[in-house]
């Protein structure tokens, strides 16, 4: 299998058997294009440029012929074309919060709510339809057909206008109910369904176009390309299956949280998202800025990513009044989901370190983490936390997070869990068995009584906090 994941970042394609495991893996970057407040575009062209060079050294590396092809990718990020295929202007990212403004302008709460209820999303300027509204009223830009970014590239390479439930629900208009476009929400936003992909299930294929192959350096046209789901729910179906039932905290430049809903949905706004099986629904929860967040301050710092984490290790705890909200996108989607809420840092002083920074700033994450655990704790009968990273990492996250929480905590380091999860739709479309090899959980580190008291203390005063929105300070409740 080809697995393909278009990341926030950079582009990851993988060749992976039967047994999940992957025979050889390349990825290549692309930037993000952010000249004014609140904007983050990517050039689609650069997309594909990314992907054929990956693509080409896997599948050199491999050294194997491709059976099929399966696709995951960040989500929502919004793709206008033509009529003939043409992409109109940048891909717009769902870090781009240029469309909260306008959904505020929009829509009373009882509408809010009404599009909450039919798509199960509490709505803002971060999904497709309002990214779309916003640039053809500020930018007067016309389009056929709105996309997201997986949908485009099941475009580019099968030239079918599809997209799965899971992509599906980032848009703005779907419901979860009917499992596809809903009529009434389409007509609160003035759009045609028309414009839309047609939402087809995971496991749905086509093949690879004569064009596609020319992105794909040694697949074969006609090769059968699935359009597989969400990088969040993917990571969370390669979870659910190998581990099984478990709270999935999914950390990349976002960090995604996602449970079964097995009992009472909550009563605050969460998002309730569909899972491979289509019956089936995640609630999830996202802290738009963490590995962004930590990758940030790292380069201010003039060290690696790994030489960030490590200088957060050193330190056994910061200085007791220091305190990082990492709300560095302009907003949140976790248990806070509010578009005003921005980054603030307090309590340095002229004895704060390096060290103290960074150590703040992995509390910070593990302090948000912990609010959209306690949400979701009466919602699923999920008893196990499974933390997934990347394979260099020292699990500093699921270290501070196990001595937050009375649940266990096991860590994954996978390079890609979602190009995992969305190779499992593939196999299982294509009635591969599967040679199930053991899981290998990494270790990590367990804080002693006296620092987890500490820690659960610190925890305690920040999520009692007040949060500065525009300067006018409101209580959380």
């Amino acid at each position: 299998m080809l697995a393909i994941d278009l990341g926030t970042s950079r582009v990851k394609a993988g060749v992976v058997d039967a047994s999940l495991r992957v025979r050889s893996s390349a990825s290549a970057t692309y930037p993000t294009i952010a000249t004014t407040t609140g904007m983050a575009e990517q050039r689609c062209d650069e997309w594909l440029a990314s992907m054929r060079t990956s693509v080409e050294r896997t599948i050199r590396d491999a050294g194997v012929n491709v059976e099929a092809v399966v696709l995951t990718a960040q989500m929502p990020t919004l793709v206008a074309i033509t009529r003939s295929g043409d992409v109109l202007g940048h891909a717009v990212t769902w870090q781009d919060a240029r469309a909260d403004e306008l959904v505020t302008a929009m829509f009373d709460e009882r509408t809010r709510r009404r599009i909450s209820e039919i798509s199960g999303a509490p709505i803002d300027g971060r999904y497709l339809i309002p990214m779309h509204l916003r640039r053809t009223r500020e930018e007067r830009a016309a389009t056929a057909t709105i996309l997201s970014a997986k949908d485009y590239l099941y475009f580019a390479l099968t030239a079918r206008l599809v997209t799965d439930p899971s992509t599906a629900s980032g848009y703005g208009n779907y419901a979860l109910a009917t499992r596809t476009w809903s009529d009434e929400l389409s007509n609160v936003w003035g759009v045609d369904t028309d414009a839309l992909p047609e939402v087809v299930d995971p496991s749905f294929a086509a093949p690879l176009s004569e064009f596609g192959a020319t992105l794909l350096p040694g697949v074969r046209s006609g090769t059968p390309v699935f359009v597989g789901a969400a990088d969040s729910v993917c990571a969370h179906h390669f979870v659910s299956s190998r581990v099984g039932e478990s709270i999935s905290i999914i950390d990349g430049s976002s960090t995604a949280i996602l449970a079964d809903a097995t009992r009472a949905t909550p009563t605050q706004p969460i998002l309730i998202t569909p899972l491979v099986t289509p019956e089936r629904q995640a609630l999830e929860m996202d802290l738009l800025a963490t590995g962004s967040s930590l990758a940030w301050l790292a380069r201010l710092f003039a060290v690696t990513n790994e030489q960030f984490e490590a200088l957060a290790a050193s330190r056994r705890s910061p200085l007791d009044d220091l305190r990082f909200f990492p709300y560095l996108a302009g907003g949140e989607q976790g248990a806070l989901w509010r578009s005003d809420l921005h980054g603030a840092l307090t309590g340095i002083s002229l004895a704060t370190t390096r060290a103290d920074f960074a150590l703040a700033l992995f509390e910070g994450i593990a302090f948000e983490t912990l609010r959209c655990l306690r949400v979701l704790e009466p919602s699923t009968d999920a008893t196990r936390i499974v933390s997934l990273t990347g394979a260099n990492s020292l699990h500093l996250g699921a270290t501070l997070v196990q001595a937050l929480v009375d649940q266990p905590v096991i860590a994954l380091a996978h390079q890609s869990p979602s190009m995992l999860g969305a190779t499992l739709i593939a196999l299982d479309a294509l009635g591969e068995p599967r040679d199930d090899k053991p899981i290998t959980f990494a270790s990590f580190e367990r804080l002693d009584l006296g620092a987890q008291t500490a820690l659960r203390a610190r925890a305690e005063a920040y999520l009692a906090l007040d949060v500065t929105v525009h300067d006018t300070p409101r209580k959380i409740t």
